[in-house]
C-alpha cells in the first residue's frame, strides 16, 4: 500500500492551507492510501485547544481535524516546532491524540514515505 505524508505548515487562518490539507489527506483515505498527518513549523497552531476565531471572522478548524482523527489518520506535532512557539503537550486538543516526535523521527518517517504534500 502507498504511504503519503500531509504536512501542514501554516497556522489555521489566514489562509486556506490547513482545511485543504484535511481535505486531502481525507481524500487520500478514499484512494486507500495510508496517509500521515504531520504539523510543522505554524502548523502546529491547528492543533492548540479551545480556538475562538469568531473575533477574526473565520470558522475553527478543530471540526475539520476531528474528523481527520475520527477517520483514523494518525495526527503527529514536531517537538522542536511546539517548543520554539511555546505550545506544551497540555495546550494540545487531547481529542487528536496528537504523537509528538522529534526532527530526527520526523525525517525517518518522510524517507518511509512514498510521497509528501506540504501545505
Amino acid at each position: 500500500m502507498e504511504r503519503v505524508i500531509v504536512m501542514f505548515h501554516n497556522g489555521p487562518y489566514g489562509t486556506i492551507n490547513s482545511l485543504e490539507g484535511v481535505r486531502v489527506a481525507q481524500g487520500l483515505l478514499v484512494l486507500d492510501v495510508e496517509t500521515d498527518a504531520i504539523f510543522v513549523n505554524d502548523g502546529v497552531f491547528n492543533l492548540i485547544n479551545n480556538q475562538n476565531p469568531d473575533g477574526i471572522g473565520h470558522h475553527s478548524v478543530m471540526g475539520a481535524l476531528e474528523a481527520m482523527h475520527r477517520f483514523d489518520i494518525p495526527i503527529f506535532a514536531v517537538k522542536e516546532s511546539l517548543e520554539t512557539r511555546g505550545i506544551k503537550a497540555d495546550d494540545i486538543d487531547p481529542k487528536l491524540e496528537v504523537k509528538i516526535i522529534t526532527l530526527e523521527e520526523l525525517s525517518e518517517l518522510l524517507l518511509e514515505a512514498d510521497a509528501t504534500i506540504s501545505l
